[in-house]
């Protein structure tokens, strides 16, 4: 039994060993003496590891769709442009254009469902500009959009 390895999950993160979830390889004393004991670890079973695969499986297909759905809004909303017509004097308008009347906009005309978080304002506030201004959209970690917002003023 010496030096002999047996597969544990961990059921908790564990410095030096691994995190929570994983299944790794650890000495038998180690996970008879120690791990499994304490509640630290259960013993990796044929089913369990049979489980982790199509866990695996499914994780990695749910990514593929997740970044195809991405791809097919940005490329439906990259370059776009909606437009507000607010009442304002000149260049100025009364009120502003905000990431709520934003998302409305994006939804009625794309059908489109984003959140907050989704849109970056310049300078971080409401557009109180008559004209063009750009505006980013956050789709992913690493996907922007760029989308034109023109607010039109009447008297």
């Amino acid at each position: 039994m010496a030096g002999e390895k047996i597969l544990v999950k961990l059921l908790k993160r564990l410095a030096g060993i691994g995190k929570e979830g994983e299944i790794v390889s650890v000495s038998h004393s180690q996970a008879r003496n120690y791990l499994i004991p304490k509640g630290f670890a259960v013993e990796a079973s044929k089913s369990l590891l049979e489980q982790e695969e199509i866990n695996k499986k499914k994780k990695s297909q749910n990514r593929i769709d997740n970044l195809e759905g991405r791809q097919k809004v940005a490329e439906l909303l990259h370059t776009k442009e909606i437009s507000f017509t607010l009442r304002g004097h000149g260049e100025k308008i009364f009120g502003g254009i905000g990431e709520h009347e934003i998302i409305e906009a994006i939804k009625k005309e794309f059908k489109i469902e984003l959140e907050k978080k989704n849109i970056l304002l310049p300078e971080g506030h409401h557009i109180k500009k008559a004209g063009k201004t750009d505006i980013k959209i956050h789709i992913a970690e690493d996907t922007y959009i760029r989308m034109a917002v023109e607010i039109i003023v009447w008297a």
